[in-house]
């Protein structure tokens, strides 16, 4: 068993606030089409202050403006302005479900509000239409006495992008082309939930092929805030596996013998190199070197607060030293069996400054993963590791 590190129960999606009584002698969904018309009239002039003003404050402190822009620039360069909004239909007290026909394709919006009217949440998912997409010079008349169906939207031009955006990430690939298919044939893609804690960086999955997530860090209640940076909450260790899931061949006595020995490890995201540890000895599978804990190691630097830790590396296998820039999915070394670790595993976690020895420990996710867990395989987006299930790149 390597290291001392224990599962996590992970929790994915969340509520920004506690779920409350809310508006008990209030009718209808009059207030959720209220905020929603004053979402899509923002989104549509991409006035991503106007969508904060609009959060509680939970929301506010954990999804802030900076998060706000880049969400709300890619569901607009993906899909274009809102032309029409089905009236909500209210799931529960405090949530409600409409559906958004933009110019290249059709969402489904859950929105969860508090008991202030103010937005603790909200989740965007790809719609399966059963009606032909409408277009900006089509309306949808309702039959005599019929309910409306649809939400009057603002007439106002969408803005054109500041020059502030272009310091955002890159944007997704698009799910629906102008001129191409109607919404009846778009795929239904996975959920991607709004997670309140993430980290600023996206990250990718730092290496090719399946790996079994095969260690975790655990803080306990009471535990010494003094504890070894590798066995702390949310750090992972990841050890590579065969088409069958094994880690392993033979007697597993050679490093050899492990599939992950000598794999490719590459950059999660752009950032800078600060740290490039090399010429720690391997170990032989079953041992492991107390005298130099994080082995092999490379960090990177993606931001003043998030820098990315590689430990356990291969014995000169390190492509690059301090000060390089590298670039996602650069190529920055090889899986290896040095340091705190008794076979060939890859240490990863997310720190919030440049030293080892005072750093604390980042919660994280990665953008996407195929997730085989139980022999089932499926793409997780905003993926945080669990110990025993196997993942790879999508």
């Amino acid at each position: 068993m390597k290291g001392s590190m224990m599962r996590r129960t992970i929790v994915f999606f969340f509520f920004l606030s506690f779920v409350q009584p809310l508006f008990a002698q209030q009718q209808g969904n009059e207030r959720f089409v209220n905020i929603i018309n004053r979402l899509v009239e923002a989104m549509n002039n991409q006035d991503y202050e106007a969508i904060v003003r609009e959060y509680d404050k939970g929301m506010s402190v954990n999804f802030p403006l900076f998060k706000t822009s880049y969400f709300f620039k890619n569901n607009f360069e993906t899909f274009g302005k809102v032309l029409k909004v089905n009236p909500p239909q209210v799931k529960a007290i405090d949530q409600a479900l409409c559906v958004m026909y933009s110019e290249r394709g059709v969402q489904d919006l859950m929105l969860y509000l508090d008991d202030a009217g103010k937005i603790k949440g909200f989740l965007f998912t790809t719609h399966v239409a059963s009606e032909l997409q409408p277009n900006s010079t089509t309306t949808t008349e309702p039959a005599p006495g019929a309910a409306p169906t649809s939400i009057p939207l603002s007439t106002k031009p969408a803005a054109q992008l500041s020059s502030a955006d272009s310091s955002l990430n890159s944007t997704p690939p698009r799910e629906a082309a102008p001129g191409s298919t109607p919404p009846t044939s778009l795929v239904k893609q996975p959920a991607t939930p709004i997670v309140r804690d993430k980290q600023q960086t996206e990250l990718f999955i730092p290496f090719a092929g399946a790996w079994l997530v095969t260690a975790s860090g655990d803080i306990r209640e009471g535990a010494s805030t003094q504890r070894n940076l590798l066995q702390q909450q949310y750090t992972y260790e990841f050890s590579g596996t065969d088409a069958a899931g094994m880690v392993s061949k033979n007697t597993g006595k050679l490093n050899e013998d492990y599939f992950g020995y000598g794999r490719e490890i590459f950059a999660p995201a752009n950032g800078t190199v600060i740290e490039a540890i090399d010429g720690i000895r391997e170990n032989s599978p079953g041992t492991r070197n107390p005298y130099a804990q994080i082995g092999n190691a490379i960090i990177i630097q993606h931001s003043n607060k998030e820098y990315s830790v590689f430990a356990f590396l291969k014995q000169g296998s390190i492509r690059v030293k301090a000060g390089d820039r590298v670039s996602r999915g650069q190529v920055i070394a090889q899986c290896g069996n040095s340091g705190n670790t008794t076979e060939p595993a890859l240490h990863y976690h997310l720190q919030n400054s440049a030293s080892l020895q005072t750093a604390g420990i980042v919660k994280f996710y990665f953008e996407r993963a195929m997730v085989t867990k139980e022999g089932k395989k499926q793409l997780q987006s905003n993926y945080l590791p669990v110990i025993g299930e196997v993942v790879s790149p999508e």
